[in-house]
């Protein structure tokens, strides 16, 4: 089976930061749905999509798993907001520092079939 990259997305460049701490929950909701827009449009599918679409017209009552990457889109938004990781500095010297997900750099990785493989972002 062959990879290839897709993105970084046009529909997350510039877009304003969102603290999932203090932001209203549509707010929230809405830069999910613009993440899943994004990979939409690109044509993106989610793990099981063929054999989903195989069970589907088998079994017409089957789905496809989490066919919107609500957990995963959940889990990229939320740490676009800055947070505490435990690094270590040029001593080896454990530190704590703040990170967050640069979205607009968001790449993922899909197989033959569209399927998302692999999310890769930068972070600061």
């Amino acid at each position: 089976m062959g990879r290839r990259i897709v993105g970084p997305f046009p529909g997350l460049q510039n877009l304003p930061d969102v603290d999932v701490n203090t932001a209203d929950d549509l707010d929230i909701l809405e830069r999910m749905d613009v993440l899943n827009q994004c990979l939409a449009e690109a044509g993106c599918n989610c793990v099981g999509h063929a054999k989903g679409l195989q069970e589907a017209a088998d079994d017409p009552g089957s789905k496809h798993r989490d066919e919107y990457f609500g957990g995963d889109i959940s889990e990229l938004v939320c740490r676009c907001t800055p947070h505490d990781i435990d690094g270590r500095d040029s001593d080896g010297a454990v530190v704590q520092v703040s990170v967050r997900i640069k979205i607009e750099t968001l790449t993922v990785e899909v197989d033959d079939n569209n399927e998302l493989c692999a999310w890769t972002y930068e972070e600061s």
